[in-house]
């Protein structure tokens, strides 16, 4: 998933830039039957993991896993504590952030606080004052962090505003989505039946009923088009509506739903599309965030097709490294997609421009340097000399 990605990618960035920098995962998040990782503790890419629950796996009675998570907790809380003790830890990354906070967190932070360890914090969706809830308005999470990662241009502003707000002082690094164009190889653009493909699960029920009404219009003019939407799977009781508007749209033969992917398959499907779906709406939510997927999109040099919302303006082009329309139009970003199916030279040089662009401003280790200086910064060290490049 793309919070997954993107602590990899981070991570794996600020190691190339010569930090020692660890991943200490909380809670186990594997639910059978589809276990994908069963892997505790090791070394990825360089950098030192670590399940501190003992599993990866979720526990399929209640209480056990009440005491799995427990124990990651406390586990987590120790290692913690030994790390510092040691003199091996400077800043931590803080990834759980829910609004409102919780319990755990707050104890967290007052340990971290305790063992005066400098935090900073993940910034990369609507920002809790902007929820509903009247507590999460008045609540300010800046307490306790000396910094963010942001991934957008609006949640930076909002940071820097919310720091003013309280009468505090934060440190904002800026960082987009990332993604490691060496991963996927360009492929010629395919040929044959046309595919598109929306990467996501049914979670994202708002995004997945506008492309399907998208494809209907697109099925008019295209009817053998066919639509994949992964992190679906029929069998899966949370997919129930998704399979039964398919139905409903007499669109269920030129649909397909095959669950959660293993990543090399996810990619050799974005090499096969005719062109990626990521449409965003005209809402607070769409403006803050910048979806991850969008990088790995363009690493695969495939035509993304989305809307003109949020960060989109200010990387893409029309018709140049992405088709664009306005928000919230099924018939007009429908329109976008038989445009691309309709001229596949168009659609591969679009494609082609779309890679360029990752690579020129989403690849990861464009921000070695960057989260090394901040990070660096929030631990009050000072950074020297050059930040060595990707090998």
């Amino acid at each position: 998933m793309a919070g997954s990605q993107r602590v990899r990618l981070l991570a794996r960035a600020l190691h190339e830039a010569g930090a020692d920098v660890r991943v200490l995962c909380l809670q186990a998040g594997e639910r059978p039957p589809h276990v994908e990782n069963t892997v505790v503790r090791g070394t990825y890419e360089g950098v030192p993991f670590e399940y501190a629950t003992g599993t990866t796996v979720r526990h399929r009675s209640f209480a056990m896993r009440r005491v799995i998570a427990a124990w990651g907790w406390a586990h987590g809380a120790a290692r913690l504590v030994r790390l510092r003790c040691e003199g091996r830890l400077d800043v931590v990354y803080l990834w759980f952030w829910d609004p409102p906070p919780s319990v755990r967190e707050s104890l967290y932070l007052a340990l971290l606080k305790l063992l005066g360890v400098p935090v900073v914090g993940e910034l990369n969706e609507q920002p809790w004052r902007l929820h509903a809830t009247a507590v999460n308005r008045r609540l300010s999470r800046l307490f306790g962090l000396s910094g963010y990662v942001s991934i957008s241009d609006f949640l930076t502003r909002w940071a820097y505003d919310e720091a003013g707000r309280g009468g505090r002082i934060v440190r904002v690094i800026e960082v987009p989505i990332v993604v490691d164009v060496n991963e996927q190889p360009p492929t010629p653009y395919p040929v044959g039946a046309p595919l598109v493909v929306f990467a996501g699960s049914p979670v994202y029920d708002e995004t997945i009923r506008f492309i399907l009404a998208a494809m209907d219009h697109v099925w008019r003019r295209v009817p053998e088009c066919r639509l994949v939407v992964t992190g679906a799977n029929p069998s899966d009781p949370a997919a129930s509506w998704l399979i039964a508007e398919a139905t409903r749209l007499d669109a269920d033969s030129r649909v397909s739903f095959p669950g959660y992917l293993p990543r090399p398959e996810l990619l050799r499907l974005y090499g096969r599309a005719h062109a990626l779906l990521i449409p965003l709406f005209d809402d607070m939510k769409s403006k803050a965030r910048f979806p991850t997927k969008i990088g790995e999109y363009l690493a695969a040099a495939r035509p993304i097709v989305t809307t003109s919302v949020g960060e989109i303006p200010r990387y893409f082009e029309d018709q140049v490294n992405a088709a664009v329309c306005a928000p919230g139009d099924p018939a007009l970003y429908g329109a976008k997609i038989v445009a691309l199916l309709n001229d596949p030279g168009l659609a591969a040089s679009i494609g082609r421009q779309g890679r360029e662009t990752a690579a020129a401003r989403f690849h990861y280790a464009l921000y070695s340097e960057t989260l090394y200086e901040g990070f660096a910064a929030s631990a009050g060290k000072t950074f020297l000399g050059s930040v060595p490049g990707p090998g």
